[in-house]
């Protein structure tokens, strides 16, 4: 008849089981925690490899330009001049070749050429708006015959202000001794001592003045060369009253 195990003896392999379950947990935990490490440790690789990627593709060095074409340069539209430079550096456009300007200007006058007379004894009063030098001009057409009160598009010279007031020109002119100069004088002092504009007038001045032969064909007349001989110089109710004299050749063609 078999004999019953003590306590003792029942309590071993209890002991036994609950030792290796023991160490089975603590292997797992050990086995858990290594392989957290181990990702920490690859995430931070991974972290490491893309930041030196960037780096070096930001620090790339750029290639070097390639050799030039050797084949002909490409062909197209020919190029054009480029504007011309004025004085004050700026760029201004090429003059306009159609564009025409006086044809015949007082240096391409020749001075030994045949002066016809077109009118002379011409006494003209030309009376200015007002003495206070506020706009009030006359102008004065010299061409055939000449007339007082044009428009400013039309006139060889004009009178402004009073008491001896001013002539305006926007034409060659100079200065010549007398009414007796010839227009050989003329275009010689035009050409060596040529008036400026405005001129304060005096009694027995002489002004030669060549017109504009462009505006003088489109007004059906031809180019002049007059002379203005200062007779007086007067004041009238407020306004200056220029007495001249004009004389006038003809201009050859």
């Amino acid at each position: 008849m078999p004999t019953a195990a003590s306590p003792a003896a029942r309590a071993r392999p209890r002991a036994g089981l609950l030792v290796g379950t023991l160490v089975v947990a603590v292997f797992a935990l050990v086995v858990g925690v290594a392989a957290v490490v181990m990702s920490a440790l690859a995430l931070g690789r991974s972290d490491d490899a893309v930041t030196i990627a960037n780096v070096a593709r930001n620090e790339r060095p750029v290639p070097p330009p390639g050799p030039p074409p050797t084949g002909p340069p490409p062909t197209g539209p020919p190029t054009t001049d480029r504007p011309t430079t004025g004085p004050t550096g700026t760029d201004q456009p090429a003059p306009d070749p159609t564009a025409t300007g006086p044809t015949a200007g007082p240096t391409e006058i020749s001075p030994t050429a045949k002066f016809d007379v077109a009118y002379e004894g011409e006494k003209l009063r030309v009376r200015s708006k007002s003495c206070g030098y506020s706009g009030g001009r006359m102008y004065v057409d010299l061409d055939n015959p000449p007339t007082v009160g044009v428009g400013p598009e039309n006139a060889e010279f004009d009178y402004d202000g009073c008491d001896p007031g001013k002539i305006g020109i926007d034409l060659p002119f100079a200065q010549v001794p007398g009414a007796t100069a010839t227009p050989k004088d003329c275009l010689e002092s035009i050409r060596t001592d040529p008036g400026r504009s405005p001129v304060a007038p005096t009694r027995g001045m002489t002004l030669c003045i060549v017109t504009s032969q462009d505006k003088a064909a489109a007004a059906g007349t031809t180019q002049k060369l007059v002379f203005v001989t200062v007779d007086a110089i007067t004041v009238d109710n407020q306004t200056g009253v220029l007495n001249v004299t004009a004389k006038a050749w003809t201009v050859p063609q």
